[in-house]
């Protein structure tokens, strides 16, 4: 009898955990406009890359080469025209050192530039630029 009630309990349990985890997955979305738990594919304005490069300065408060600007050429127009821009400097395990995020301009000027001189970026610490064009 006590293997039983154990047995009709953990069926009970299994039948709950089943039920909510289909209710919560039928609830979410996955479109290409938003965002969520899935995959779908997101149409991208620059489907040629973007080139990176940046300028430094020599700052004694931060005891070496900062980052000062940020240059991004190669951005398509008028595809990226008037779109969101975020650059993020990223350092060691991926780490945010600093993000700068801009409206672009209609045409894109090339190059585009970021300006991190208030961040005190140090230039060694930087590993990637990343950017991204919402």
């Amino acid at each position: 009898m006590r293997r039983r009630n154990r047995l009709i309990v953990a069926l009970i349990v299994g039948v709950t955990v089943f039920a909510t985890v289909f209710a919560v997955a039928a609830s979410l979305n996955v479109t290409a406009s938003t965002l969520g738990a899935g995959t779908g594919t997101v149409a991208s304005c620059d489907t040629d890359g973007v080139t990176t490069s940046f300028d430094t300065s020599y700052s004694a408060t931060a005891a070496g080469y900062r980052v000062t600007i940020v240059h991004i050429n190669g951005i398509t127009t008028p595809a990226c025209d008037g779109k969101t821009m975020k650059v993020t400097l990223v350092g060691a395990a991926d780490a945010s050192l600093a993000e700068v995020t801009v409206t672009l301009a209609t045409p894109v000027a090339a190059p585009t530039n970021f300006d991190f001189t208030s961040d005190n970026v140090l230039a060694s610490a930087v590993l990637k630029v990343s950017v991204v064009v919402a």
